[in-house]
Parts: C-alpha cells; structure tokens; sequence
C-alpha cells in the first residue's frame, strides 16, 4: 500500500481502488489543490487534501453522501429546476471504494455513474496529458471496421505529406482479417530484434501485437520498451482494452503528426468513416476529427 492509500485509510477509514491510489502515487502532486476554482492539471482531479477535506465535508454537511464514496475531484457548476425556478449547484467526482466505480455527484448528494472504473474514466485523458508533456507530436489511434480503409487512410496521409501539407513522423497500420491473423505495416524499418523502429507508435503498436489476444508473437517488450510506454500513460490496461477492440475484418491506424493543414486533411478524410479510439491533442479536436471522418463536415465547422 502506498503513501496516499494510507493516508486515506487513516482519515477515511476507508481502502481506496487499487487504479486510482497507484494514479495519485504517480500523478497526485501535479493535481491542484482547490480544483473548485483553478484548473487543475487533469480532468478536475485534486490533490490528496482536497480528496480528504472535501470528503470529510461531504460527510458533515450531505445528508445522502455514501460513506463508502471519496471526492477526488470537480466537474463543474449544473443547473437543476427547484420549485419551478432553476439553481446552480456544483458537481464532483467521487469513486466508490467498494467496486472502484466512478459517479458524478452533486452538493445535495444525487450521483451518476460515470464509468465502472477509474482506469476506464480517466484512460483517454491521462493519455493525452502526458503525451502532451512528453511530445510536440499528436498521436491518433483510429478503427475502421474494413480491413483496407487504414492502409487508405495512410495512402491519403503520405500524399499530404508529398505535397507538404502534412509533416508525418510516423503512420503505422495494423489488419486483422477474418480468421483473425494480424499483420502489420509501417514507415520506419523493422530493427535486428524484431520490434518496429522509429517512434512512440512504433512501441505501441508493438506491444499490441504482443498481446496474448491476437494470438502472435512480434518481437519482445524489453523493460526499457515497457518503461516508454508507461512514461506517455500507455499502460496494461490501456493496452488490453485498444487491443480487444479490434475484431476480424478490421484495421486500425496509428499516427503521429507534427504540424496538418486542417483544411487540406479534412477535404481528403472527410466521410472516410473510422472510429477516433484518441487524440492527444484535446477532445475538442478530436470531435472535430471524428466529425470529418463520419461526413459530418458543416456541423465540424460550426
């Protein structure tokens, strides 16, 4: 048990989620301590005190707060209808000690359920976070559901790049076909050991094939290889679940960008179709990412 977990347990008297104590060992000193009213540096989280004294607060002053919950953040104000007139409340994040859940709950206590854990709710986020500390590149995972349409997708990519709309670092596609055998195609060489050399993708996408799930071996994940990835937030879990999402018949690229002409990606992506699994950038960007790729191309520009 770690310091924080600890901590938690002698104030709370509670025994906090395996996920969510091993994120504030790691992350918990880059979290604000009153993310009510700064931003904090990941998705409203707070800092040890805040978990504790706004926990220990909920429990004096909200009737219908579970003892079992723990508020390790902030979400915002939401706007309720009381007696025919509309309040302003404020909204946390809790997590549930219990099954390691995660809910919304607002100042009068009513929660939601957000997701079934903290690794699930927080995955997308934290990627992106510290990609963003760690890389001036934009890393993007999509899906296709057709075996051809990533290798497509490339093919449109590297035209940019000839003729210098886009400065591409790396596009590495993964297939699957319908028995279920994976392949996999990429810019950069393979190295004398196996693995695909080149960049962050490269050790992504190689570890995804050293995934018992597909059933292949692809070189070997030496400790400094699995140090990178947990250094960008790209562990096990986040591993297993991009893995899985891929089913036979299906495809899959990974991309790292340095700078796009938006308008001149867009023209050539727009209704090409594709799933956006991240976007390092923001979620706003990958909305309007998302939005080109479903044909969506007026409500993007909106």
């Amino acid at each position: 048990m770690g310091e924080f977990a600890d901590y938690a347990l002698r104030m709370l008297g509670l025994r906090l989620p395996d996920d969510y104590a091993g994120f504030m060992e790691s992350h918990g000193r880059k979290l604000s301590g009153d993310p009510v009213h700064t931003v904090s540096w990941l998705r409203g989280l707070g800092s040890r005190d805040f978990v504790i004294g706004t926990t220990l607060a909920f429990r004096s002053t909200v009737p219908k707060f579970r003892s079992d919950y723990v508020v390790i953040g902030y979400i915002g104000i939401k706007t309720i209808i009381i007696n025919k007139s509309y309040e302003e409340i404020d909204e946390y994040v809790v997590i549930d000690s219990r099954d390691g859940s995660v809910h919304a709950v607002d100042s009068f206590g009513v929660a939601n359920r957000l997701a079934e854990s903290f690794d699930e709710w927080v995955g997308p986020e934290l990627l992106r976070a510290t990609l963003k500390e760690r890389y001036t590149s934009n890393l993007t995972v999509i899906v296709f559901d057709d075996e051809r349409k990533a290798e497509e997708a490339r093919l449109k990519l590297l035209k940019l790049q000839r003729e210098g709309f886009v400065d591409l670092e790396d596009a590495v596609v993964v297939v699957k076909d319908a028995d279920g055998k994976v392949g996999v195609h990429q810019m950069h060489k393979m190295t004398r050991k196996g693995g695909v050399a080149g960049s962050i993708t490269g050790l992504i996408v190689g570890s995804i094939l050293l995934s018992p799930l597909f059933g292949v071996v692809f070189g070997a994940v030496t400790g400094a290889v699995s140090a990178s990835l947990t250094d960008v937030g790209i562990d096990d879990r986040f591993m297993k679940d991009l893995a899985e999402s891929f089913k036979p018949g299906s495809s899959a690229l990974f991309t790292l960008v340095r700078r796009a002409d938006p308008e001149r990606v867009a023209e050539e992506f727009f209704g090409l179709g594709g799933k956006v699994l991240v976007n390092s950038v923001s979620r706003e960007r990958e909305a309007f990412i998302q939005a080109f790729l479903d044909g969506a191309a007026e409500d993007a520009r909106e």
